[in-house]
Formats: C-alpha cells, sequence, structure tokens
C-alpha cells in the first residue's frame, strides 16, 4: 500500500489492564468516509460494540480515544476531539484546541484508543513511536494545572535530554553570554510536550469532568474526563518530532495563507474571543443566562459591563495565546484582583463566553444584593471588579478541578432557584446556603462534588439526576421542569426565546446532547430546515478535520476541501463527499443515542424546558417566546419535518435506505432496524 499523507494510517491502542500497546491502521476508505475525529471516532464505538446499552461507560470496556484530522498539524486553528460513550450514557464528542494536537500529528499518530483499567494510577508518555505506560501515583489528586506542569519535565524528546543541546556562554558573543541562562536548563525546560490531564473531579468520576490541556483549554462537555478517571489515568502526555508528511505542500501552504488573511481581518476575535459577545447577547439579542434562565437581560444594561471583555483588558489582562498557527489569538491570560482574599490574587485566562454567561450571568453574580435584573444597577466600578473576580474564580476552580462550568453552572443556578422557590433549603445541601451571587457558597458546594462528599455524590451526576432526586425525594414532579436542557443535559449559555440566538429546535436536533456549536443556527431561526441540515453536516465535517469551529468563516467549505485534497492526495474528495461526512456522522450519533440509552425515539424526544415557551419578562424582546410563539406543538411539526428531510423515519430513525446512500448498511443497519429504522 502506498505511504499515507495527511493521516498517518496508525491509531495507537492502548489495553490499560494488559499493558499491551499495539497500532489500529485504519483503512484509506475508512478515512475517506470519516477523516478523524468525531467520524473516526464513531466508526469504531459501532465498529467495536460500545454502543451497546450493555457497556457501562465507566467500565473498562468502554472505550476512550483521542483522534485528530487529516490537516491537523501545520494548518490553522489544530484542535483535538475526544470520542468515548459519556457518564451520561450517550455520546460524548469532545473538543479542544492547544497544541497537544499538533504533538500528536508530528509524533506520527491520527489517535490514541484507550480500553481496560490500570491496577493504580498511570499517565501515557507518547515520544514519537515510543509509548510508555508511566506511574501517575504521586501526581493523581493534583489540579490540573499543576500536574500538567510536572508532566511537561518528565516526557522529553531525545535532543531535550542530551547536553549537546545546550550551547554555553563561549560559544556565544559577549553582548549574549551574560543572557545565557544557568547551565541546568536546556531545551528541556521550555516544557514542549503537550499534555491532555484531569483533575480531581475526573478521577472521582464525576459525570461532568473534563480533559484539560494548557490549564484551561477543555474536551468540557459529556464527562471525558470521568471516563478517563475510571481508567486510573492521570494524563496523556505528547512530544512529537516527526513533522507532517503532505501530499502536496505547496497548495497546502498556499491555503494556509489564504486563510491566515481571512483571519488578520477578524478584528472581533482577535480583541476578545467569545468575551466579546456578552453586552451584545444581553441587551441586544435577549438571550443571557441570568438566574436560571428567569431572565435572559437586565432592564439596566450598566451591571452586564463587569462581563464583557473591554472590561476583562481594562482590569486583568496579561498577554494573549493561540492554537497552533492560528492568527485569531482568541485566548488571553488574566489576574484576579478582589478585596475578597478567598478570590485575590489568582492568575487564569480571559473567561470564554460559556463561562461569562453559565458562572457570572446564571448565578447570579451581577446584580447586588437584594436586586433583580429588573432594578436599576447601583453599583460602583468596584462593585462591577468584583462581580469580574467572581465570574474569574469560579471559572478557574472549574478548570483546576476538571469540570465544565456549563453542566455544572446549569445544575448550580437550578439549585440555587430551588432554594429561592422555597422547594430545598440549606438542609438539604449539607448546611450550605446556596444563593444568588453567593461565591463562598458556590466554592464549598464545587468541593464537595469533586470529593464526592456528603449530597456531592448526588450532584456529582448531573442536572437531570438532580432533578429527578429532589423531585422524588420532595414528591413534587414539578421540582424537574426548572432543569433547563434537553436529552438529559443542560443547555448552554444561548437563550432560545429572543428568536435572535438560537431556537430550541437546534437544541432538540444535535446529536451532541443540547451542544451549541451544533450549526444551522440562523437557518433554524427562519424554520428552513434544509439549509440548516446543510450546516450541521458542515461543522460535524469541521469536528472531523479537526479544527476550529470559530474559524469556520476563514476556511469555508471550499477551503476545507482544498486543505484535505492538497494534505491527502486523494483528487476525487469534494464538497459533497464533506458534507456526506457529516451525515454519516448524525446518523450514527442519533443512533448511538438512543440505542446506548435504551430509550424509545419518542421518550428520547419528549422532554423540552417549559421555560423556553414562557415569554421574556424584560429586555427589547419582552413577550417573546422563541419562533413558535409559545407553542410546542410547533416545534414538534418542524421535528418530524426535519427528520424527514435527513430521510430518516418521523420518529427520527435513519432509514435502511438513507444507510445505504451513506455506506453505513454493515455498520449500524441492523442497529438501526430494531429502533425501527
Amino acid at each position: 500500500m502506498s505511504e499515507f499523507t495527511g493521516v498517518t494510517g496508525q491509531i495507537a491502542r492502548v489495553d490499560l489492564s494488559s499493558e499491551k500497546i499495539t497500532v489500529e491502521s485504519p483503512s484509506v476508505d475508512v478515512y475517506q468516509n470519516f477523516l478523524g475525529g468525531a467520524g473516526l471516532g464513531l466508526y469504531y464505538m459501532f465498529k467495536e460494540g460500545i454502543v451497546s446499552p450493555n457497556i457501562d461507560p465507566l467500565s473498562p470496556q468502554n472505550l476512550f480515544q483521542v483522534l485528530i484530522g487529516p490537516v491537523n498539524g501545520v494548518a490553522p486553528n489544530c484542535r483535538s476531539t475526544v470520542v468515548t460513550k459519556s457518564p451520561f450514557g450517550c455520546i460524548c464528542i469532545s473538543l479542544a484546541g492547544g497544541q497537544t494536537g499538533a504533538q500528536l500529528r508530528f509524533a506520527g499518530w491520527d489517535g490514541i484508543q484507550i480500553t481496560g483499567k490500570a491496577s493504580s494510577p498511570v499517565y501515557l508518555s507518547v515520544v514519537d513511536d515510543n509509548i510508555e505506560i508511566r506511574d501517575a501515583t504521586d501526581l493523581w489528586g493534583k489540579t490540573t494545572d499543576e500536574a500538567e506542569l510536572e508532566l511537561k519535565s518528565q516526557v522529553l524528546a531525545p535532543i531535550e535530554q542530551t547536553d549537546k543541546s545546550k550551547v554555553t556562554a563561549d560559544q556565544m558573543t559577549p553582548q549574549w553570554a551574560n543572557l545565557q541562562p544557568p547551565t541546568t536548563q536546556g531545551i528541556g525546560a521550555k516544557r514542549l510536550a503537550g499534555v491532555w490531564v484531569i483533575g480531581p473531579a475526573g478521577e472521582n468520576q464525576v459525570w461532568n469532568s473534563t480533559l484539560q490541556t494548557e490549564a484551561s483549554r477543555a474536551h468540557g462537555r459529556y464527562g471525558a474526563g470521568a471516563v478517563m478517571g475510571s481508567k486510573n489515568l492521570k494524563a496523556i502526555v505528547v512530544r512529537g518530532t516527526k513533522g507532517q508528511n503532505l501530499a502536496d505542500k505547496a497548495t497546502f501552504m498556499s491555503t494556509i495563507s489564504k486563510i491566515h488573511a481571512s483571519e488578520m481581518t477578524e478584528y472581533f476575535w482577535r480583541s476578545y474571543g467569545t468575551a466579546g459577545i456578552g453586552y451584545n447577547y444581553g441587551e441586544t439579542l435577549d438571550c443571557f443566562p441570568i438566574r436560571n434562565w428567569q431572565w435572559e437581560s437586565w432592564s439596566d444594561p450598566h451591571g452586564v459591563t463587569a462581563l464583557t471583555g473591554p472590561f476583562f483588558d481594562r482590569s486583568s489582562y496579561v498577554r494573549r495565546s493561540a492554537c497552533p498557527n492560528c492568527f485569531l489569538m482568541c485566548n488571553a491570560d488574566t489576574t484576579i484582583t478582589s478585596s475578597d482574599s478567598l478570590l485575590n490574587g489568582g492568575i487564569t485566562d480571559m473567561p470564554d463566553w460559556e463561562a461569562i454567561g453559565m458562572v457570572g450571568g446564571n448565578l447570579g453574580y451581577v446584580e447586588l444584593p437584594g436586586k433583580t435584573p429588573e432594578d436599576p444597577y447601583e453599583g460602583t466600578i468596584e462593585d462591577l471588579n468584583e462581580t469580574h473576580a467572581k465570574n474569574q474564580y469560579t471559572a478557574m476552580m472549574f478548570d483546576k478541578y476538571g469540570m465544565d462550568y456549563i453542566e455544572g453552572g446549569a445544575m448550580l443556578a437550578y439549585l440555587m432557584e430551588l432554594n429561592q422557590r422555597g422547594y430545598i433549603s440549606a438542609s438539604d445541601l449539607d448546611g450550605i446556603n446556596l444563593t444568588w451571587g453567593d461565591v463562598h457558597a458556590v466554592d464549598t458546594i464545587l468541593t464537595k462534588i469533586v470529593n464526592n462528599d456528603g449530597i456531592g455524590a448526588t450532584l456529582a451526576k448531573g442536572l437531570f439526576y438532580v432533578a429527578d432526586y429532589f423531585a422524588q425525594q420532595k414528591g413534587k414532579p414539578e421540582i424537574a421542569t426548572y432543569a433547563i436542557g434537553c436529552h438529559g443535559y443542560a443547555q448552554p449559555a444561548h437563550g432560545v426565546r429572543s428568536n435572535k440566538n438560537k431556537s430550541p429546535l437546534e437544541y432538540m436536533t444535535v446529536i451532541r446532547p443540547c451542544e451549541h456549536t451544533g450549526g444551522g443556527g440562523g437557518s433554524f431561526l427562519t424554520r428552513d430546515l434544509k439549509s440548516a441540515i446543510t450546516g450541521q453536516n458542515s461543522v460535524s465535517a469541521v469536528n472531523s478535520m479537526v479544527y476550529c469551529l470559530f474559524a469556520q468563516g476563514d476556511w469555508g467549505n471550499d477551503g476545507s476541501v482544498a486543505m484535505i485534497k492538497a494534505a491527502t492526495g486523494w483528487t476525487n474528495f469534494d464538497v459533497n463527499a464533506l458534507l456526506d461526512v457529516g451525515a454519516r456522522i448524525y446518523a450514527l450519533g442519533r443512533l448511538f443515542n438512543l440505542t446506548s440509552l435504551n430509550v424509545t425515539p419518542q421518550d428520547y424526544d419528549k422532554y423540552y424546558p417549559p421555560r423556553w415557551f414562557e415569554p421574556l419578562p424584560n429586555g427589547p424582546y419582552k413577550g417573546k417566546a422563541t419562533v413558535y410563539d409559545g407553542d410546542p406543538s410547533k416545534m414538534y411539526a418542524d421535528l418530524q419535518q426535519y427528520y424527514q428531510d435527513r430521510g430518516w423515519t418521523n420518529e427520527g430513525v435513519p432509514t435502511q435506505a438513507t444507510l445505504q446512500n451513506l455506506g453505513l448498511s454493515d455498520l449500524a443497519g441492523d442497529i438501526a432496524k430494531k429502533l425501527g429504522g
């Protein structure tokens, strides 16, 4: 077989139970049909039977995969994708930026697959072809940032381990000799390895735990960190030195130049990243999560100033950083300055939009004590700074513990509303009075969750488990209706009622439950379902390439195809082939969720939060209640049409004809048949 280009044709397979390391070698056809990332991961979840409801997500039998795509490496906006069975039972497809995905490509791998369970804590060291299972006992219990710093110095390429890599003072001109660092610091002191690491939450298998890299970049949603923790795997550390083999380097580099030129014009993203959208979401689009979505804007916009990129820049900015070869530079380091000793002095990243919304807005950090979002804001600049510091601190603790602040923030806000309405009290939360804006109560309860301590063991299982728990415990079914999300997972920081940001149908159709970056958003708002499907397929293909969704406008489908062809040499690959990758992901993702959760399509789709269809209480779209004007039956009519447009049954099961057209009959035909497809 000819040498691979773009991809390497090699996935490292590690069985932690037997400590056996082998190589999985997908065929060219598999790569062309699934690319990498999300698509390739789903392929293996079906191929190896992990889709079965009999496979416990936290058992040694679950397959944990970190995968990249055919253009990852020197291409801009490199990311990595984790695919596994979520502790929540659904498919986990979780993406993150940072350098580690590129390191995996330079090491010569398209991914790492992990099965089994180590007898004691371990981490994986990957240096090119050399993969080792190493003891991590001394790292167990450390926060993500602490462990990452230690691991970077423990995994070195050969050039970093030799004294010959050091340049001595007598080899340098006099003006530079005085600047030479101590001779104990060679190239290895630069700590070039990339690290995916879990924190205490993952170790203790908190369901919404994450993998972190570069401290603040997270494989955040769906609980991948808990799956790693269940395998006694603290981290995967990668150092690659091989480079990237491309079929047409000149075209590849030319396309990169065009992407860079486009990115250079993106003033918004280059200034603040997603932190720049807070004011617009709260005061123009009316879709900001406030106090468990009871409100979606402030009547007085002054308070939300504290949760915006410009305020972050003025009050706490340190420096900016980017993913490999990306000119967007959307990540920034910041300091925390506060009169509160709990908060003061930390160094963290500039909170992104989800942290701003699901922590800053949803936990009531903006309003002054005794006030609501409808009251005038009477705070000072010091009050604004304290709001910012609370947001920074809580988001930082989620990162250090290795937990998702979307699911976590949604659950804490839910508990605060139950407390507000008198359904629960401090006695139900081990004495913690969880009220709006109380960062100390949030800090205390997060610690209990991370350690599975007392009520924390219940809260560690996520929003909808907690909603069912209190509804049954109190004998009041209505308690569950305050849980905001669908398909068993929390809604992220994008509201649906103003019809200016998200449609509830988008949340109902994405195959990553309640995903906020699924694609097709504008088309869902106008109820153009065929265009929405094309958008979803395009985004799923991006998640298989694997590059950053926020840069998609700088690539476009044509740019994606050009990069794939230049990297791989697949001359017949076109936009239709790219979109078919996305269609395969949606078909397999839907079948995975229904099968793994052992649920009928009707039961899976029946829940929606009533608040979606309640009129907005204030703001520019006061009285609005989604594109469906408060009528859920209209949403369900569109849902059925959406399924028909995808070539699925009215209940949302891919038909045999659709699976055959997508080349999925052998992989998933029998599973679809059992579900009525």
